[in-house]
């Protein structure tokens, strides 16, 4: 009802995709007969600030905590991506032995991986359970949780202020920004930077990548 950036109420409807069910939720042979629940894909845009946005918020649990598919190590463009990201990163803010790097929504932790070749403490974060076990089996600290400002205050505790925190293809995940951003607030020191990632929606329009819209993507 509420534009989730700006908190407008005059929202536009620009594009039905009617009922599907997650698109990550991948069925085993035994489930195929199986009830499916199917959620609403209605893409809106905010005549205030101008984010699109979808209308309807399935459950996090439902698409994170339900043997969770995607890892982030499948693909050798992503891999070669990462590492230069740590990289610049790493160069551009002088980064050392004493700076925590936290990443939200690590996935196996392959970005880590290369911030940890670059020479910084590392800390995943991923509520995915199935793929923090995987992150841990590969030598990353991996919390199994959403990040929150509860979160962010249980790591400052234990680990210390962030002189970066990442989020790469996770902000557009988040329902109450408000919420995230006072987490990230509350977490980074006081020259730590923020650093995310997020799609870009005339790029969906000049190509047509429409297959980019389903729930995660609020």
């Amino acid at each position: 009802m509420n534009c989730r950036m700006c908190r407008s109420s005059d929202l536009a409807e620009f594009l039905d995709l009617g009922y599907t069910p997650p698109a990550d939720r991948f069925l085993r042979r035994g489930q195929l007969r199986e009830p499916e629940v199917h959620y609403p894909l209605v893409v809106l845009m905010c005549n205030e600030c101008g984010l699109a946005q979808l209308s309807f918020v399935v459950p996090p649990d439902v698409l994170y905590q339900q043997d969770y598919p995607y890892e982030s190590s499948t693909t050798e463009t992503g891999r070669k991506h990462w590492a230069e990201f740590a990289r610049t990163i790493t160069e551009r803010l002088g980064l050392g032995g004493e700076d925590l790097v936290l990443d939200i929504g690590s996935n196996v932790g392959v970005l880590l991986e290369e911030f940890r070749n670059n020479g910084t403490q590392i800390l995943g974060l991923d509520p995915a359970g199935n793929i923090a076990e995987m992150a841990r089996s590969r030598g990353t600290e991996t919390i199994n949780d959403f990040f929150s400002v509860d979160v962010a205050g249980d790591i400052l505790r234990d680990k210390g202020a962030a002189s970066v925190i990442t989020a790469t293809n996770v902000f557009a995940h988040v329902d109450d920004l408000d919420c995230f951003m006072q987490g990230i607030d509350a977490l980074l020191s006081e020259t730590g930077v923020f650093v995310f990632e997020a799609p870009y929606l005339l790029n969906l329009f000049k190509s047509l990548e429409y297959d980019t819209i389903y729930h995660e993507h609020l």
